[in-house]
């Protein structure tokens, strides 16, 4: 499929604001793909030219990213996690897979935590886990870690301040990929890891692995925290496995 001209815009009404999403419609499994912080649609360009043209996809920007609103608000995860659920409601997607990196993959798996319908989750690179928030606070590095990623993120797509700075500053208490969250989750999971990921190390996929019974990780050696760029066939060739497997067509 074609990122420029296989795909239609629209725009989803929800309680926090209105999403963006491009969709391309497809006979095939359904698939939702959420972006990292400070991303857009747009991250997906590569990846969507090695997927089969049979699969029905939605790209969709997260609130305050993208051409999604950005309301005056508080930006936490279960605040994403409530547009996401009602996006989909409204596209009656209750039957698709949701593909999440980085900050989308936290949000992907919130919303695996809770009872509501999905077919399963594809992990890429995920954030949130906590492990990872404890080693960075053990460390003392959570106010340089916070300033070092908000200015990182401000120098693209033109994010808005206000919309980082909450999200960076929110209280995750019960949001964390805690044992106890992910325990809650009962879908299918594939985790996808970047072998040279610094923003998250391989190490908290592996954790994932562990304390996500069944889950399967693909580790692409070639690359950082972002596999479908740096290696996007690969990346397809995990995400149309799972599916068939999670379909029960292999």
């Amino acid at each position: 499929m074609k990122y420029d001209s296989d795909f239609e815009d629209g725009f989803a009404p929800t309680s926090l604001g209105d999403m963006h999403f491009r969709h391309h419609f497809g006979s095939g499994e359904k698939l939702i793909f959420l972006h990292g912080l400070g991303g857009s649609v747009l991250v997906w360009k590569r990846l969507v030219e090695y997927l089969p043209d049979s699969m029905d996809v939605y790209l969709v920007d997260l609130i305050g990213h993208g051409g999604s609103d950005a309301p005056d608000i508080d930006y936490t995860v279960s605040m994403q996690f409530q547009a996401l659920r009602e996006f989909i409601a409204l596209q009656n997607n209750g039957d698709s897979f949701i593909f999440g990196h980085s900050y989308g993959g936290w949000v992907a798996a919130y919303y695996a935590s809770q009872p509501y319908t999905c077919r399963g989750i594809i992990l890429e690179d995920t954030a949130g886990v906590k492990e990872q928030f404890d080693d960075i606070a053990a460390a003392g590095e959570t106010e340089t870690q916070r300033e070092a990623m908000l200015r990182s993120v401000l120098m693209i797509n033109g994010n808005k301040e206000y919309v980082i700075r909450s999200i960076l500053n929110s209280e995750r208490g019960p949001e964390e990929l805690s044992a106890e969250l992910l325990s809650k989750i009962t879908k299918p999971v594939k985790l996808i890891w970047g072998g040279q990921d610094e923003t998250v190390p391989l190490k908290y996929g592996m954790l994932l692995n562990r304390e996500l019974p069944g889950s399967t990780i693909d580790i692409i050696d070639a690359a950082g925290h972002e596999p479908h760029y740096d290696q996007p066939e690969k990346v397809k060739d995990a995400i149309v496995g799972f599916v068939a497997k999670a379909a029960g067509r292999s």
